[in-house]
């Protein structure tokens, strides 16, 4: 169905309120004379028209038409106000995007720097974890290089204090020893002194004896009174003769100490190794 504008609606409604005007303006002229005569027509009825009705009428139309216009303006503004509303709304809705972007990217800006913050973090704790654990580390080896040295140090005295102590020990030892070498050399001394004193007792003992056995084998004569002979004599560990020999004196005091030592054959000897040493190559002095 076709619909007509608001604005051709009014220009209609213009042209027919035109239309009535002249309408009632005829009502009001002289009556044309018409030859009837002549005329070929069909009988109008005529009719009436009250001014009344027709103000009322146009004053209707004018209403209408004051609605209409108020109604169009009314959606002249509606429009206009949807139009502001869908603009407002388009900025709104540009402005919660606009803030929506800003805020995306003061988040993402945001997450970016929590990232970078969180990365600065990280690597921040690693470089101290590393320079905590290389700290640890020099630590442990700075206490490790002190125990070493300590230990060294212990052990140097210990070996110092050890080698003082065996110094000591040897020292005590040494004069220990050099004590009691002292004291076994005195012993000894007193022993060999004692033993020097018996072996010489037994050796003049058993001298005298052999002297006593040749003297008792002598056959004297007064022509060798006063004189003497010295004669070497060596003997076995028996105390057999096993050689004579003069070293010099009177030829016949000689001849019979030589006679004498024969005659006895085994001259008295000690069964001591010492006394035999003595005796075993014996030299006296025969005489009268």
């Amino acid at each position: 169905m076709f619909k007509l504008s608001p604005i051709a609606t009014s220009i209609v409604l213009h042209i027919l309120l035109g239309g009535l005007l002249a309408i009632s303006v005829d009502f009001h002229s002289p009556p044309k004379q018409i030859d009837l005569s002549t005329a070929n027509f069909t009988p109008i009825e005529a009719t009436v028209i009250d001014q009344k009705a027709v103000n009322d009428q146009l004053k209707r139309i004018e209403q209408k038409k004051e609605a209409e216009k108020q109604k169009e303006l009314q959606k002249i503004r509606d429009a206009q106000r949807r139009k502001a509303e869908a603009e407002q709304r388009k900025r709104e809705l540009a402005a919660k995007e606009k803030k929506r972007k800003e805020d995306a990217k003061r988040q993402k800006q945001a997450a970016a720097e929590a990232k970078e913050k969180k990365r600065l973090a990280e690597e921040k704790a690693r470089k101290d974890a590393e320079q905590k654990k290389q700290r640890e580390l020099e630590r442990k080896a700075a206490e490790e290089r002190e125990r070493k040295a300590r230990e060294k140090r212990e052990k140097e005295e210990r070996a110092k204090q050890e080698a003082e102590r065996k110094k000591r020990e040897q020292a005590e030892l040494r004069e220990q020893e050099r004590l009691m070498q002292e004291q076994l050399e005195l012993e000894q001394a007193s022993r060999n002194q004692q033993r020097q004193r018996q072996v010489l007792s037994e050796t003049e003992k058993y001298t005298a004896l052999i002297n006593a056995k040749i003297d008792q084998n002598t056959y004297k004569d007064d022509s060798m009174k006063g004189k003497s002979c010295r004669i070497n004599i060596r003997l076995s560990s028996s105390g057999f003769v096993i050689q004579i020999r003069t070293l010099g004196g009177d030829k016949v005091v000689c001849v019979a100490g030589e006679q004498a030592i024969r005659r006895a054959g085994e001259l008295p000897m000690s069964s001591d190794p010492q006394v035999y040493n003595n005796l075993k190559d014996i030299t006296i002095n025969f005489g009268f």
